[in-house]
């Protein structure tokens, strides 16, 4: 899946798990000084990630069609 270009969108979460994007943000930013991650950042990544499973497994169950 191409990353070269990013487009905005607003997604709407539940307050204790932009809590967990916002601390795991946090995390990652005491362990590596040198870049700075946002929840945004967190939260891209795992959609793209989701994305990507979610593609495998339907190449799985029908390999032949595309």
């Amino acid at each position: 899946m191409s990353q070269s270009k990013q487009v905005p969108m607003m997604v709407s979460l539940p307050p204790e798990v932009r809590d967990k994007l916002r601390i795991l943000a946090a995390e990652q930013n005491l362990r590596n000084t040198n870049r700075v991650t946002s929840s945004a950042t967190i939260a891209r990544e795992l959609i793209l990630e989701g994305i990507e499973k979610i593609e495998s497994m339907e190449e799985a169950i029908s390999p032949n069609e595309k």
